[in-house]
């Protein structure tokens, strides 16, 4: 009876109009029930003692009326206490003792219903007092006040039976049918109230008082069966008292019968209850919960001694034995011997229950319940309070948060309960730490009643995951009333399909819904279709598990073709399913990166609108302290580039779950009042989009944590954001104590301001006149606020600090535009502008973004807030030249030749082309099948790309269009007679000349940037050759050359036409106004004898190096000269640029392969003499050495002819190795130890720092699902090792010689390996880092089709030097970068490749976004010799392989002395006094 007095303390302490305003739903049917307590009463409490040998227990409370005093008291029979009669009686003295009667005073007493009767008979003994009972049934929770569900410190009746029930359910009960005779503590209250104030008098009727109920001139109560208060005590007498009245509170026999349940629904409510918060097992509550007591027992028709007998056995007699064994072995299970103590007090409420629980009671009253009164949510109400009981004994027992948290007051006025009411929180805890532990959650997965195997799997996956990330997901179980009303509405057809609305803040969002309806099946909602993007489609795994559970996949942005597929799975879903079909997707569409709510999407409303049918739609609130991916959202939203969805990120992500760095803290999960989608498309559908929204805004809560983040980011102090989230009426999230935090905050800006903007929609309205941007931004269904906002102080504080972060946001956008606009960029784009904000100031990136945003919309721009146009669904664009330049294949000339590109790198079969999927996401193949990764889809590529340069690749844009021919190019200089005579000395073959605009172009430009953009702009700044002539013999370039001098031509040597010095250019008019004849070599490729003993090849110098290694291996031998070019290059290209091969640690550069080198020059040839035929002399001291001439001379001293080289026997064993060390620096050790190794060293050894290594990753085919998984472990190893992704490097090595030696070679590599911290990673790795160096050239083609410029350089340095120069390097390039202003990231990477000992070649790779630039390819050449400068500076040279050629002349006096210069000059005079070989390359620049 503890409830009923404490509710009448309550009562009493209120008038009506607090009273009123605290009740709920039910609050005008209850009115008849109350009636007015004078504002000028007093009361006050007291109680009589309670001792362990009374068996009762009361409580009293006394009040002064205005016209005397009532005393209220209440008692509790302890059922089952010997010798109860007797000690009753010395109650009464006690009682009597203590209550000190007036004149005028009632006595009310109110009885529970197992002592009625004996109380009744002491009261008939006095016949002085006048006394009135009221005689409640059993009493329950509260309907309305102080909330639903409200039911005391202590359990009453039904309540502790269901306490009993649900701690222990294998006890043994007998459930009957009968409905439950359960009437409201606060209905109890306010009838006894009623009662004590009708006592006052007609002059209390004067002042307003209502009219007495008609139910307390009752006094009989008739039953329809035999209860406790018929009982009649022996020796006591009758007595008929006028002035003792009886009355009844309890619901009269007439009442609506939905105003009533059973005991058995109450019981199954009480299972089901339990088990979704996990304290019951759901199979085994099935059994012992509901089959036994509801389903078998009562089908038994025990009586009351059966039924105590079978307790006895089954129960009393095996605890009591239990408890036996227990005291002799105290030590063993002492939990369960706690439990086994707290049982045996309660072992025979099952059998006192037995008469409540299998007869029905019926009364007659007055009191009729309404006719709204829902017994069965009211019985959910007590199944309710009564796991809440339970839960508060296990938290004192356990001292552990609890899973039904009560509403506690907060500091700084944050109170639930003010003058609207108290706060309703009926939820309960599905997910997280603070769930009921399982035995088993696969179990658990298993048993649930809804499911196929791969949604328990998900369900079995879920509950793992967060148990480990959330605190706990907690569920509003009441806001589901409304949709369950709605679709068991009798009046109303039943909805064809429900649709839930969640709002989108996370990844977890779809994965918590659908748990929710797996965990809860109590609610009645079957898994949802989800509507899910098209991306999941394509993760291995993950897209399987989401087609199994029912998901289907949309493509955002989709065309009328994909409504009509979206209409028609909507329509075969709802076909399909007999009953009501349930559909969930996102209104805002994709994910909010930072918590503030998106403009509404509608297409997926339209299509359901177009379906027949009743259609709901139930909004969804999804109320996150932390966000499980806020890190990368924010990441995202910074940067504007959401990253794709992978099975390795996910298993990355899952890693850190289960380490243990994730917590998001609590999740809530609310229902809004489910809509009506009309059946027409239009305003109304934009309008339930937008009521949608309304809704999810609305059931915003906000918890300390959201407090604190708003702290750090406007630096506010607590109170005035407490208060200002009281004067807007923002929902706070109920706490489970005062001081808890539930989330550790975070110590980052950008994470403190998205967990701010969960409620920033609540100031959007307050900006609409001010700041309308920041006010659509803040809450996109914008409304005017009508408020009077000066009263609003902590409003105001808040608002003041986010209009001046906004207006900072403004005024560093403005900087920027006027820097860039300074810098030439009027017309800057969005990336462009965002690049150069300020990132270490109080306002987030994202923030700042919204500022652009607004002045490019102002500036015409057609873009949207916090958008970009990410959705265009294109091909792949193929910019080529579709004219062809002449070359030579298998030693003939072809006109249009199909080899060799033209206006790009390699072959015109083989070349990178971007594509897109159907779902939009985009990717790049290489066409042709020449390599190892033709044909293969590089899924991480484009990705990559956009990432390191903060740029966004648009698969339509065509930055070069395709071109027919060749335009701009300036005519020939050299007439018809000198063509004839070039013709004449070819021997009358016209083909092996040529004067077309393609064949010059080609031949006058190598491979640089510059190269290739003037090709594809076809504005050419250096001079083209007036002719291109292929000689065959060497004959015919004497021939060459004596009529070059005699018509004084300048020539100009050509071989592969790869150089990256600008060294076939031939030199402005200004500088040599003589015409300009290109020399082809290439027909000049035969093998003209291979001296196996000696290991010797005489080679023409036209071959190319693909055609000299496979006539070599033909023979079975080697050149061992593999340069990354030599698919093109050809061997007098190697020597005229001094070569080096990627094989150098094995074979040697092309100074130690060539023997012998035979040019022809402007004096005839030049070459070495030999008294026997096919041989080399060798070795010799005779001088000057001819090729020290000749080497490096890059095409100024005379045309290389021919060359005697060394050849090798093709290696009998071949492997690859790769290894993954933690930094660059250790990489760097390491590559140092192996130049000390000699004749040890592999082959080709090649140190990736990390951005080309990651390079190289990206270039990888995405790999099948369970090798993505071997990769993702590979990292956690390497994890644990301390590698971290941003800073391993690689280092890829081929092996050549005997297989012994190759064992040899492995064995020290691992040991070096192991010294310096790294670990093998395989074979592979190391063939795809070799096979890499053929097919990264192709990139800088394929980037130039998007704005990108490319280009590759090279040096050496000292081993003391390395570390500086790269570090120089970078920091110049991104120096250089930054001073122009210009567009994106520039990025920057290198490789250190051949190996000597006193130092290494290093290798640049240098590429930057050239979108909005005036002149990019001349910026990006100013950038690359700044950066060469950067290197000379440091100790590196001017080039280790490429050579010098025009384009780094300008640094010969910088490496050279004048007297130097001057000597190497008059040689070359000596050599050329007609210089007919004009290149100008080199130091010969200076001439």
């Amino acid at each position: 009876m503890e409830p009923l007095s404490s509710c009448i303390s309550a009562l009493l302490l209120r008038t009506v109009d607090v009273t009123a305003g605290l009740c709920g739903r039910y609050e005008r049917s209850y009115t008849h029930l109350a009636h007015t307590i004078p504002l000028r009463s007093t009361c006050r409490c007291w109680g009589l003692s309670r001792t362990r040998q009374l068996p009762c227990a009361t409580t009293s409370l006394r009040t002064h009326t205005l016209s005397g005093e009532i005393i209220c008291l209440s008692l509790v029979w302890r059922c089952g206490s010997p010798g109860g009669y007797q000690e009753w009686l010395s109650l009464e003295g006690q009682a009597r003792s203590k209550i000190i009667l007036t004149p005028n005073a009632l006595i009310l007493l109110a009885f529970s219903t197992g002592s009625k009767s004996v109380c009744e008979h002491l009261l008939l003994k006095n016949q002085l007092v006048k006394t009135r009972i009221i005689r409640p049934s059993i009493i329950g929770p509260s309907a309305c006040v102080p909330f639903e569900g409200w039911a005391g410190p202590r359990p009453s009746t039904l309540i502790a039976a269901g306490c009993l029930y649900v701690r222990y359910p294998y006890l043994l009960w007998c459930l009957g049918c009968q409905p439950v005779p359960v009437v409201p503590v606060d209905v109890v209250c306010r009838f006894i109230l009623s009662q004590a104030f009708w006592q006052s008098g007609h002059s209390h009727l004067e002042r307003g008082g209502a009219e007495p109920p008609s139910e307390v001139i009752k006094v009989d109560e008739e039953k329809k069966e035999t209860s406790l208060s018929d009982i009649v005590i022996e020796g006591e007498g009758q007595s008929t008292r006028p002035h003792a009245n009886i009355a009844n509170a309890a619901w009269d026999i007439s009442s609506p019968p939905v105003s009533s349940f059973s005991w058995a629904s109450y019981i199954t409510a009480l299972v089901h209850i339990g088990a979704a918060s996990g304290r019951l097992h759901r199979s085994i509550a099935s059994l012992t919960g509901l089959f036994l007591p509801i389903e078998l027992l009562p089908r038994l028709r025990l009586r009351h001694e059966a039924f105590r007998r079978l307790h006895l056995a089954f129960v009393r007699l095996p605890l009591e034995a239990m408890l036996g064994l227990s005291d002799q072995l105290p030590w063993l299970m002492p939990g369960m011997l706690r439990d086994l103590k707290d049982l045996s007090a309660a072992i025979e409420l099952p059998v006192l229950f037995f008469l409540f629980t299998n007869c029905g009671f019926y009364f007659e009253s007055d009191l009729v319940a309404p006719p709204d009164f829902d017994g069965e949510q009211y019985m959910f109400s007590c199944a309710v309070a009564a796991h809440r009981f339970v839960d508060r004994m296990e938290q004192r027992r356990s001292h552990c948060p609890s899973r039904y948290p009560n509403l506690n007051l907060r500091e700084h006025g944050l109170r639930v309960l003010n003058e609207k009411g108290l706060q309703r929180y009926s939820s309960i805890v599905v997910g997280g730490t603070n769930e009921v532990e399982r035995c088993s959650d696969l179990w658990w997965a298993l048993t649930q009643p809804r499911g196929n195997l791969a949604i328990r799997l998900g369900g079995w996956i879920l509950a793992k995951v967060f148990r480990r990330t959330a605190r706990s997901i907690e569920v509003d179980i009441a806001s589901f009333e409304a949709l369950a009303k709605a679709r068991s509405d009798p009046l109303q057809s039943a909805p064809s399909c429900v649709v839930f609305a969640p709002t989108h803040r996370s990844f977890f969002d779809f994965l918590i819904v659908s748990y929710v309806c797996f965990s809860l099946p109590e609610l009645g909602l079957d898994l949802p279709y989800i509507a899910a993007a098209s991306e999941f489609a394509s993760i291995p795994v993950i897209g399987w598990l989401a087609q199994k559970s029912g998901a289907f996949f949309l493509k955002r942005g989709g065309l009328e073709t994909d409504h009509s597929k979206l209409k028609e799975r909507l329509s075969n879903a709802i076909e399909f399913q007999q009953d009501t079909t349930f559909f969930e997707f996102f209104i805002e569409g994709k994910r909010s990166r930072n918590r503030v709510f998106v403009k509404p999407k509608t297409g997926f409303l339209r299509c359901l609108a177009e379906i027949d049918g009743k259609k709901i739609v139930l909004p969804l609130t999804i109320n996150y302290e932390g966000l499980p991916d806020e890190r990368s959202l924010v990441h995202e939203a910074n940067s504007g580039c959401g990253e794709k969805m992978s099975l390795l990120r996910l298993a990355n992500w899952l890693f850190h779950v289960f380490s243990g760095r994730v917590d998001i803290g609590r999740v809530h999960v609310s229902a809004s009042k489910p809509m009506m989608v009309p059946d027409s498309c239009g305003r109304d559908i934009r309008a339930l989009a937008h009521t949608i929204q309304s809704c999810h805004q609305s059931r915003v809560m906000v918890s300390n944590f959201h407090i604190g983040a708003t702290m750090a980011a406007l630096d506010l102090p607590k109170n005035i954001v407490c208060e200002a989230l009281l004067e807007l009426g923002c929902p706070i999230w109920p706490e489970c104590g005062i001081d808890e935090s539930s989330v550790q905050a975070v110590d980052c800006r950008d994470m403190n301001w998205a967990a701010m903007l969960q409620f920033g929609h609540l100031f959007g309205p307050f900006m609409v006149k001010s700041h309308p941007i920041w006010s659509s931004w803040l809450c996109p269904n914008i409304r005017s606020v009508n408020r009077n906002t000066t009263t609003l102080t902590a409003t105001n504080a808040v608002l003041s600090k986010l209009i001046q972060h906004f207006e900072r946001a403004e005024q560093d956008v403005d900087e920027v535009l006027k820097n860039l606009r300074s810098k030439g960029f009027h017309a800057p784009t969005r990336k462009h502008i965002i690049q150069y904000l300020p990132d270490d100031g109080p306002v987030p990136m994202f923030v700042m973004q919204v500022a652009v945003e607004a002045k490019l919309a102002a500036a015409d721009s057609q873009k949207t807030y916090g958008c970009s146009n990410e959705d265009v669904m294109s091909v792949g664009v193929e910019p080529r030249f579709l004219s062809q330049v002449a070359g030579v294949s298998n030693g003939k000339l072809h006109r249009n030749d199909t080899t060799e590109a033209f206006g790009a790198w390699g072959y015109q079969d083989s070349y990178f082309v971007l594509n897109v999927k159907p779902n939009g996401s985009k990717f790049v193949t290489m066409k042709g099948t020449r390599y190892s990764i033709s044909g293969k889809p590089l899924m991480g590529l484009v990705g990559f790309i956009e990432e390191e340069l903060n740029v966004a690749i648009d698969p339509s844009s065509q930055t070069f269009p395709a071109c027919q021919v060749l335009q701009n190019v300036p005519g020939s200089e050299l007439g018809d007679e000198d063509i004839s005579e070039i013709i004449a000395l070819l021997g009358g073959d016209i083909g092996r000349v040529s004067l077309r605009s393609i064949d010059r172009a080609r031949h006058g430009t190598g491979h640089t940037q510059e190269d290739m953009y003037d090709l594809r702009t076809c504005i050419f700044r250096s001079r083209l050759p007036d002719a291109v002539v292929w000689p065959q013999t060497e004959t015919e370039v004497r021939a060459l050359v004596s009529l070059a001098i005699r018509n004084n031509w300048c020539l100009i040597p050509f071989g592969g036409g790869t150089n990256v010095t600008h060294s076939t250019h031939c030199p402005n008019k200004a500088t040599d106004p003589r015409p300009m004849i290109s020399v082809d070599m290439k027909l000049m490729c035969r093998i003209l004898w291979v001296n196996e003993e000696d290991g010797l090849a005489h080679v023409e110098a036209g071959i190319t190096g693909a055609e000299l290694i496979q006539s070599m291996a033909k023979l079975g031998f080697t050149i061992g000269h593999e340069p990354d070019s030599y698919e093109f290059s050809t061997l007098g290209g190697w020597i005229a640029t001094k070569a080096s091969g990627m094989k150098q640690n094995k074979y040697g550069n092309i100074e130690d392969i060539i023997k012998e080198v035979y040019i022809v020059g402007t004096g005839g040839p030049i070459s070495h003499k030999h008294k026997t035929e096919k041989t080399s002399v060798g070795r010799s001291s005779i001088g000057v050495e001819m090729k020290s001439l000749i080497l490096g001379s890059e095409g100024c001293c005379g045309i290389i002819v021919r060359a005697v080289l060394k050849i090798w026997p093709i290696a009998s064993s071949k492997s690859y190795e790769s290894v993954i060390l933690p930094d660059f620096d250790a990489g760097l050790k390491f590559m140092k130890d192996i130049s000390k190794m000699r004749s040890m060293k592999p082959a080709s050894v090649r140190l990736l720092d990390n951005e080309q290594f990651r390079l190289g990753q990206a270039l990888k085919e995405s790999p099948p699902a369970f090798q993505s998984l071997r990769t993702f472990a590979s990292k956690r190893i390497g994890y644990f090792m301390s590698f971290s992704d941003k800073l391993v490097v690689c280092v890829t090595m081929a092996f050549e010689g005997t297989s012994d030696e190759v064992k040899m070679q492995k064995k020290h590599i691992r040991n070096l390996a192991s010294t310096h911290g790294g670990i093998l990673a395989g074979s592979t790795n190391g063939r795809a880092g070799y096979d890499l160096t053929f097919t990264i050239a192709y990139l800088r083609d394929f980037a130039l089709n998007y704005n990108i410029l490319g280009e590759s350089f090279e040096t050496f340095a000292p081993w003391s030097k390395v570390a500086d120069v790269i570090a120089a390097t970078k920091n110049r390039i991104v120096s250089e970068h930054k001073r122009r202003a210009l567009p994106g990231t520039p990025f920057v990477c290198c490789r250190i490749t051949q190996l000597y000992d006193d130092g290494a070649c290093i290798y640049f790779y240098f590429c930057m976004q050239t979108s909005g630039v005036a002149e990019p390819s001349s910026t990006f050449s100013a950038i690359e010799k700044s950066a060469r400068q950067v290197i000379l500076d440091n100790g590196g040279s001017l080039s280790h392989h490429h050579g010098v050629g025009k384009l780094r002349s300008s640094f010969v006096e910088q490496i050279y002395s004048q007297g130097y210069i001057d000597s190497v000059i008059a040689v070359k005079k000596a050599l050329d006094p007609t210089n007919t070989f004009g290149a100008r390359n080199g130091i010969f620049s200076q001439g």
